[in-house]
């Protein structure tokens, strides 16, 4: 099956909007989650795991190796900032465990 999408809320500094619902990580076909180079990862752990985002672009032909954030225990971390030259239009998302959540948010 396909990897679950996440769509992020996006965001302006005029029109504040409610802290979306998180969601739990897909742990056998991974989320997506759109990417335009503004994007933020919140990842919340009620008992810890990793989220490993894999990039699906090449750069000069390369790979881009994937990131792995580990969360110990109940613990809240944010990442972003993943330029579109470099790590595509979309981020692949896999979770370690479905007690992980996260909230995609775009400031673009």
């Amino acid at each position: 099956m396909a990897a679950t999408l996440i769509t992020p809320t996006y965001l302006d500094h005029k029109t504040p909007v409610v802290k979306p619902t998180p969601t739990a990580c897909d742990t056998v076909n991974g989320n997506r989650i759109p990417n335009s180079g503004h994007l933020s990862l919140e990842m919340i752990a009620s008992a810890g795991g990793t989220v490993t985002v894999t990039f699906p672009n090449k750069v000069d032909g390369q790979s881009v190796t994937p990131l792995t954030y580990t969360l110990t225990g109940a613990q809240t971390k944010v990442a972003g900032g993943w330029p579109v030259s470099t790590y595509g239009t979309e981020l692949l998302v896999t979770g370690s465990v479905n007690t992980i959540t996260l909230v995609a948010t775009d400031a673009g």
